[in-house]
């Protein structure tokens, strides 16, 4: 049991197997409790975790900075044995008077040799080039690993929380967003969390990979701040919007999907190409394209967790190819999916439908 579950939190069986344990969940409350006390369990490590640094953009500069100063040329030796070897041979054929004999492994007309100490010195600065240009990729890949997977991790506990969400709705419905007024927005799927009781840890909402927003000049209290739904009613409307820019963090998420007409949240299906939560884009989307300056993750590409539970990094160039756009619906809009199958996600602050009444 405990190794079903353990590969269920971190994301490591089969996509049948995920299925397996979801239904699993829903169906036997000691078995929720137990994913819970793993969870908790593991919970220190992610808090110990800190992504490696990235090397500074003056490492190199300061690495020949620190090599020893150059040394000085040596003289060039012109004592009588050296000229007396330059002499012309007389006695050989055809000699000219203007033509002088090199000493032997020399290269005519070429420049004394350099001193011992100046070949060191260059070597060494040819060495540390060499060895920066070989280790700064690594680094820089290193890092971008680090982050992507934290991230992923992350977007693995949500898609726990999400399960025991819906075990725990008679509808087996995953969080809805509102067709209008102050729950119109998709970040309320932390706030739904929350008022179940399952979302322990709000700092979860934002992504290792980017800085957290200044909270600064703002209303709130902290940029991990949470109010209940019922609060968002009766809230000023100036601080309500700050609440809804917030309330997803860096993360995009479901919208819903249109059923006979009416907005609704997708029922729970485990399945593997319904996205349910993404990183979110920093700007709009144009074209159906993203701006590689607009995400995280250096720009290459997002985390996607999809319904079964797997989480997945998708390249921007490869996002138009997946059967289902994780950030677009079928008629390729970022709002609310056109039908019970079509996932479109949003950053927090994004309603439904474009004209929707958020307040």
């Amino acid at each position: 049991m405990h190794e079903d579950l353990l590969g269920y939190l971190l994301g490591a069986l089969e996509p049948h197997e995920m299925r397996r344990v979801a239904k699993w969940l829903r169906d036997d409350p000691e078995a929720r409790s137990e994913l819970s006390r793993l969870e908790a369990a593991l919970r220190p490590l992610e808090e110990d975790y800190q992504p490696p640094s990235a090397p500074s953009d003056d490492l190199v500069s300061r690495t020949l900075d620190a090599l020893p100063p150059l040394p000085p040329a040596s003289p060039v030796s012109t004592d009588e044995s050296t000229q007396s070897s330059l002499e012309v041979d007389s006695n050989l054929p055809n000699s000219d008077a203007s033509v002088r004999l090199a000493p032997m492994g020399a290269v005519v007309g070429a420049s004394p040799r350099p001193s011992a100490s100046w070949m060191d010195w260059v070597s060494g600065c040819v060495a540390v080039a060499i060895l920066l240009g070989l280790l700064l990729p690594a680094i820089a890949q290193g890092r971008f690993e680090s982050r992507k997977v934290a991230c992923q991790d992350q977007l693995r506990q949500f898609g726990t929380l999400f399960s025991s969400y819906v075990s725990l709705n008679p509808q087996e419905q995953l969080p809805a967003v509102s067709p209008q007024g102050p729950e119109a927005f998709a970040g309320v799927y932390a706030v739904r969390l929350q008022d179940a009781g399952l979302l322990q840890d709000p700092s979860m909402r934002w992504c290792p990979s980017l800085d957290l927003p200044d909270s600064s000049g703002t209303q709130l209290a902290s940029i991990n701040e949470l109010v209940p739904a019922s609060d968002l009613h009766s809230t000023p409307v100036n601080r309500l919007k700050e609440l809804q820019r917030v309330a997803g963090g860096h993360y995009a998420y479901n919208l819903g999907v249109v059923e006979e007409d009416s907005l609704t949240a997708p029922r729970f299906e485990s399945r593997s190409t319904f996205a349910v939560m993404s990183d979110a884009p920093v700007g709009a989307i144009t074209g159906g394209n993203i701006d590689s300056s607009q995400i995280g993750h250096s720009g290459r590409g997002i985390n996607v967790l999809f319904e079964d539970g797997h989480t997945q990094f998708v390249s921007l160039s490869s996002l138009n190819s997946l059967p289902d756009h994780p950030l677009l619906n079928n008629r390729g809009d970022s709002e609310a999916g056109v039908n019970i199958d079509d996932a479109s996600l949003a950053p927090s602050w994004r309603p439904p439908f474009v004209n929707v009444r958020q307040r």
